[in-house]
């Protein structure tokens, strides 16, 4: 056996091994020359732009040129949800190799629109892709999605227990969720439990529009609670300058999902790096336009975690931070 092995070249061995893999080696031998077409879509706002420059980003190290051996039809919904099934068939219509969907609304329409048409899609800042019924498992998606979930109802716990170190007189706490998408509905729900499980009160307000969403904080008022929780909402993280402004004019501790909130001037935030998750997501999608089918490629939790504190925003609303907190912190902003 070994004989027959060593006349074997080692270039047809690779090949073998990568085909084995799900990558085809007529897709590996002409990748690099082939020009493929990859459809984005977000909802606007910093955060979800941080992920499409990590995406792009990731392309580029994977050796993906912009308008060379790659074109991106990139669609910004400026934090509208209505806009969203739009932007699906205009990205559909380009004739897109692979949709990189960005959030759990974006995703729902990617999926209710293209069911039928079979388009690779790859997800990412989705909650729940199993409870949102994008993928069957995580380890096996099935149908023709996989992604990066950044772990949002899960990481309500830890993002509380976070801001009560940061306040420690924390006692009632508040948060916005969208009653019009299933997994923030379900994140209202954990963080309620939460809650309880850790003797805080709460209030939390609905919003399914931009319009109402602009309405519910400009009622907020200091009174009604020592602190604002973000949870699931992608409505809000596209809209977020909002929600930040009015908790620095009423000084209320606001902790949000990811860095890019806090550099606005969110007092903290505690979970995955989007920037990171757009990177991470580059490496699904090139195993798909490797041949690999997207519902063989287990989906993945974020690379990277973050725990900032803004150290300007404290000062501006007027409280101290412990200093066990700013030991934990990842990165200070002062």
């Amino acid at each position: 056996m070994y004989s027959v092995l060593k006349r074997i070249p080692l270039v047809i061995v690779y090949l073998l091994i990568l085909t084995t893999l799900g990558y085809p080696t007529e897709e590996l031998e002409s990748a690099k020359k082939k020009q493929v077409k990859v459809g984005i879509i977000y909802m606007g706002g910093k955060s979800f732009t941080q992920t499409v420059e990590g995406f792009k980003a990731g392309m580029k190290d994977l050796g993906y040129v912009d308008g060379k051996n790659i074109l991106y039809e990139t669609i910004n919904t400026s934090g509208s949800k209505e806009k969203i099934a739009n932007a699906v068939k205009e990205v559909i219509e380009k004739k897109v190799n692979v949709i990189y969907a960005i959030t759990t609304p974006v995703t729902k329409e990617v999926q209710r629109l293209t069911e039928d048409k079979l388009i690779p899609v790859v997800f990412s800042v989705v909650a729940d892709p199993v409870g949102s019924k994008f993928v069957k498992s995580i380890k096996e998606p099935g149908g023709n999605m996989t992604g990066v979930t950044n772990l949002a109802i899960e990481l309500t716990e830890k993002r509380l227990e976070m801001l009560k170190r940061i306040v420690p007189g924390l006692k009632k706490v508040m948060w916005i969720y969208d009653p019009n998408v299933d997994v923030s509905v379900k994140a209202a729900e954990h963080a309620r439990n939460v809650c309880k499980d850790m003797g805080i009160s709460y209030v939390e307000k609905r919003a399914g529009t931009q319009d109402e969403l602009t309405k519910v904080i400009s009622g907020i008022k200091r009174s009604e609670a020592d602190g604002i929780l973000h949870i699931v909402n992608a409505l809000l993280v596209a809209n977020n300058k909002l929600l930040i402004k009015k908790a620095l004019d009423e000084k209320i501790p606001y902790i949000a999902t990811d860095a890019e909130i806090v550099e606005e001037g969110a007092l903290a935030n505690y979970g995955p790096n989007f920037y990171a998750i757009g990177r991470q997501s580059a490496r699904l999608v090139h195993k798909v336009l490797m041949g690999a089918k997207p519902g063989t490629i287990p989906v993945e939790v974020p690379d990277k975690y973050d725990f900032i504190i803004n150290l300007k925003t404290a000062k501006s609303i007027g409280i101290k931070i412990p200093d066990n907190a700013l030991m934990m912190a990842t990165k200070v902003i002062k």
